[in-house]
């Protein structure tokens, strides 16, 4: 079922439920981060998960879906908004990744860091 988000600026977006996302959806997203490294990589990732999401906006802007490039037009806020969601988003389409992410304080220990 899809959220209608009201961002910092005032403007709206309305998500995707990620559970209804598909393997198209998520090759498009790694496309969008591929040949990039580190950081880039991250946030190209991120980007494309932004725009898997989105299904539309209130900014007079080319949705996310067509024209990526549409997010860097977004003040940090609204940006650092959908990133949150995105983030929440990741844990359905790279299930595997979030695991790997968890086990990055310790790889050797197949339990969780007793430091934290």
């Amino acid at each position: 079922m899809a959220e209608k988000v009201t961002l910092p600026s005032g403007a709206t977006a309305t998500l995707r439920d990620p559970n209804e996302l598909r393997v198209k959806d998520r090759t498009k997203i790694y496309a969008n981060a591929n040949g990039q490294e580190g950081i880039m990589q991250a946030l190209s990732l991120t980007d494309g998960l932004i725009a898997a999401l989105v299904i539309e906006w209130s900014f007079d802007l080319i949705p996310p879906s067509v024209k990526i490039d549409s997010l860097g037009e977004l003040t940090m806020a609204d940006y650092d908004t959908l990133a949150e969601y995105a983030g929440k988003a990741q844990e359905v389409i790279f299930p595997n990744l979030a695991k790997t992410l968890e086990n990055e304080k310790d790889p050797k220990a197949p339990i969780a860091n007793s430091n934290d």
